[in-house]
């Protein structure tokens, strides 16, 4: 009896019987547990949110921020812009993150980027895919971008410093 062996390629990599790639799948359970995460960590970066448009947090390397650009009953869309460094930093040659643009969907608690640098949707439409496209998104592109706000939010999080105005007795501190 003939025992199967491994050839080393990825499940994402393996071939049919007909030597045609096989159609790509999304990871639904991974997507879903991103876009919650993202909800969560997004709330702690806005406090607040029905009463706050706006929120500026200083991150090593930059600031980040986050500013509500539409309402609605279930959903606040929200974009997250970071700045580098004021000039005469020693970080200043850093790669800076591009806009992004997230839609929080209240009622289910995710939270999903629906645009990055303006161009949006992520991903194309998600039928009759083909690549290359005239945009060159590849298939998995809008899980690739909302695990970036994944990793870009916990990053945060972790190190960023909220930039608060504070008044005692009617003067600025």
């Amino acid at each position: 009896m003939a025992v199967p062996v491994s050839t080393g390629r990825s499940k994402a990599a393996s071939q049919t019987r007909g030597g045609a790639k096989e159609r790509y799948r999304v990871d639904l359970p991974t997507y879903h547990a991103d876009c919650d995460a993202n909800y969560l960590r997004l709330c702690k970066l806005m406090p607040e949110l029905a009463n706050h448009q706006s929120w500026r947090y200083q991150v090593p390397g930059g600031t980040l921020e986050v500013a509500v650009v539409e309402r609605s009953r279930y959903t606040t869309e929200v974009s997250l812009q970071a700045s580098a460094p004021e000039s005469g930093s020693e970080d200043k040659n850093w790669l800076t993150p591009p806009l992004i643009t997230v839609r929080l969907y209240h009622d289910a608690r995710m939270a999903e980027v629906v645009a990055v640098d303006g161009q949006g949707p992520v991903g194309g439409d998600g039928l009759n895919f083909c690549y290359p496209n005239p945009a060159m998104h590849n298939e998995d592109e809008r899980q690739q971008v909302n695990r970036y706000l994944s990793e870009w939010l916990a990053h945060c999080l972790a190190n960023g410093r909220a930039e608060v105005d504070l008044t005692l007795g009617g003067r600025w501190i």
